[in-house]
């Protein structure tokens, strides 16, 4: 009985992989690349100049970092995120209450947006923890680095990405950082 589960399992695997590798190379032909019919404008790609560096990084404090499920250097990338999207102001002067204001609110709700898509991805399985480290490191750098720089037209076009996919792939694909 065993024996027979085995070999219709790995059976299955091999037509399922065979299956999956044709339509891989199907979609990869140029053929396939020609005949999309999509003749669209291509994607605009969106370039920021790198300002954040290894110092800035290594001068925050371990006392001030929040454990994070990606690692130190996300934990470290996050509370400059943070520090640097928000700020506290008062409400009336001489009022003990605050308000926090968040510049550029499109970039720094897509990054929450994204870390608690990939928490919930590794979560459940879909995507391993190295991954999805991966991928928001290069979020976080992009968004770092767009603080400082004009990214008007950058966050028009986080505004009208509703999918997260998407969002995902606007922040890792098309955003080059130069030195």
């Amino acid at each position: 009985m065993l024996v027979k589960f085995l070999s219709i399992l790995i059976l299955s695997g091999i037509i399922t992989v065979k299956v999956y590798s044709q339509n891989a190379l199907a979609i990869a032909s140029p053929e396939h690349s020609a005949n999309t019919g999509s003749t669209g404008t291509p994607l605009s790609v969106y370039e920021f100049r790198v300002y954040v560096n290894e110092s800035d990084l290594s001068a925050i404090s371990d006392d001030l970092l929040e454990p994070h499920p990606f690692g130190n250097l996300v934990s470290r990338k996050l509370y400059l995120i943070k520090s640097k999207y928000t700020h506290v102001e008062a409400v009336v002067p001489g009022n003990p209450q605050t308000k926090t204001v968040i510049r550029k609110p499109a970039i720094y709700e897509a990054v929450s947006r994204i870390e608690h898509y990939l928490k919930k991805s590794v979560r459940k399985g879909n995507l391993s923890s190295e991954a999805a480290s991966i991928t928001f490191n290069k979020v976080l750098d992009v968004a770092l680095n767009a603080f400082a720089a004009d990214s008007e037209n950058f966050e028009k076009t986080i505004s009208k990405t509703d999918d997260l996919v998407s969002l995902i792939t606007l922040f890792t694909n098309r955003v080059n950082l130069v030195l």
